[in-house]
Formats: structure tokens, C-alpha cells, sequence
């Protein structure tokens, strides 16, 4: 299956055009709503901080460098997509999850450096004002979003998938499947990864290509690019038989009906 097949097509044309137009208010508020439940300090950096930020900061570029009047609610709206479509693949790529998280930081700085040499002009005053206002607390968001920030956006904001992937990498598959499974169930893309690779290979389960090839496809689905390589590696490997059984009723096969 090429990565411009009719069925990838299709995922990505349901999985992203409506992301990019901007009706997956639901969803969107159901993850922030898991974020905050997990840890609501945590949550506020990786999101509420670099939205006010980034609010503020497209706010003085409008107003000084493109000479723009724009409307609180324009600028509402275009931080708030531009922050979702950066958390959605930050919590899915690893590179760019660490450029998110540096970037909350420095953010601040360039937001201070702005209002020091644009807006406030330089002088005493405004360099203390810079320290205080923009170095210091750049310094604080950087600790926290660097550390517990990118571990939240690592796991998904999910409380049994880190303890289930340490288990699961240790080769203890019982107990780590007491949390993955959960997790998998709840639709958390890493967990069904990890659950695809033990199908796949016989580790803690019976070895099933078919349902590991479900399993790929589901996280796949929600974005997983490492689960869709899996998928792609697995699939090409499947006999003509194999291929049937794979298609057979996938349509209307949830993540419940895998366990």
C-alpha cells in the first residue's frame, strides 16, 4: 500500500481537512479538558502561556511592522488555530514536541525584546522591566515546559501509558498490559503502537499480524507517524490471504473489538 493510495488518501482528507477548518471544536476541547485534569499547572504552560503570548506578539507585529488594524477576536481566533495545529504535532513528533517546548520560553524573550526596542524604547527602565518581566519569567516557563511540560505532551496526557511502555520495554507484558490496554481503549495512539508491536512480534501475546496490522491502523489514524510505518512495513510483507482477512469487516471495526 503506497503512501498515496486511495485508503491513505481518504484518512488524511477525514483526519486533517477538518482540523484545518476548524470542526474539531469538540475533540479539541476534550483533550485540553485531559490536559488541564492531568495537570492543570502543567497544562497552562504548554497552552494557555504561549497563547496569551502569542497573542500579544501578533498583536504588536500588526499594529508595528505591518501597520494592520486587526479586531480582538481576529487575533483570538488566529493564535488560537495557530496554537492547536502546533500542540496536535507536538504531541505527535518528537522533534517538533521539543521545538514547542523551547519555544514557550523564548516566546516571552522575543515578546519582551519586542515592547524593549519597538514599543518602550531602550533605556534603564526598560531593560529592568525586560529582566523582570520577560527574562525572568522565561526562565520559569522554560524549566517547567522543557521538563514536565514535554513529558505531558510525550505521554499524551495519559496516566497509564508511561507506566505500561516502561513495563512493556522491561518485558514484563502482564503488567504492562494491565496499562496499556486502558489506554488503548481510551484511544491513545502510543498505546495502541506498543500493542500492534506485540501482536506483531509474540511479546506478552499471541502472535496475530492481522490484528497487529489493526492495531498499527488505528494509531495511524490518529496521527501516529510511527505506527503508519509499521503499518506500511507489516502490510507489504501480506500474502493475498492475509490481505483479505486484514480488509475483512474493517470498516466497522472499533478499538473495543481488537481486544
Amino acid at each position: 500500500m503506497g503512501a498515496f493510495s486511495k485508503q491513505n488518501i481518504k484518512t488524511g482528507a477525514r483526519k486533517y481537512v477538518p482540523m484545518i477548518l476548524g470542526l474539531r471544536i469538540p475533540g479539541f476541547i476534550k483533550i485540553h479538558w485531559r490536559y488541564a485534569r492531568r495537570s492543570f499547572l502543567t497544562w497552562f504552560v504548554l497552552f494557555i502561556a504561549p497563547f496569551v503570548i502569542g497573542v500579544m506578539m501578533l498583536s504588536l507585529i500588526s499594529e508595528k511592522l505591518l501597520k494592520v488594524e486587526t479586531s480582538d477576536w481576529q487575533l483570538f481566533l488566529a493564535t488560537l488555530f495557530l496554537i492547536a495545529l502546533a500542540f496536535f504535532f507536538a504531541e505527535r513528533h518528537r522533534k517538533f514536541r521539543r521545538i514547542y517546548v523551547m519555544a514557550i520560553p523564548a516566546m516571552v524573550v522575543a515578546n519582551g525584546l519586542f515592547n524593549l526596542f519597538f514599543s518602550d524604547g531602550v533605556s534603564t527602565g526598560g531593560v529592568i522591566t525586560f529582566g523582570l518581566l520577560a527574562a525572568l519569567p522565561a526562565w520559569l516557563l522554560g524549566r517547567y515546559s522543557l521538563g514536565k511540560g514535554y513529558r505531558l505532551l510525550s505521554d499524551g496526557a495519559d496516566k497509564d501509558y508511561r507506566p505500561g511502555r516502561d513495563l512493556y520495554m522491561d518485558g514484563q507484558y502482564a503488567e504492562a498490559f494491565v496499562h496499556l490496554e486502558p489506554s488503548a481503549k481510551r484511544g491513545h495512539m502510543k498505546s495502541l503502537y506498543l500493542l500492534g508491536d506485540a501482536h506483531e512480534h509474540g511479546k506478552g501475546r499471541k502472535r496475530d499480524r492481522i490484528k497487529a496490522a489493526r492495531f498499527y491502523e488505528k494509531a495511524s489514524r490518529k496521527g501516529y507517524g510511527k505506527a503508519h510505518l509499521a503499518f506500511e512495513k507489516l502490510f507489504k510483507t501480506f500474502s493475498p490471504d492475509e490481505i483479505d482477512a486484514y480488509e475483512t469487516d474493517l470498516g466497522i471495526l472499533g478499538i473495543n473489538e481488537l481486544f
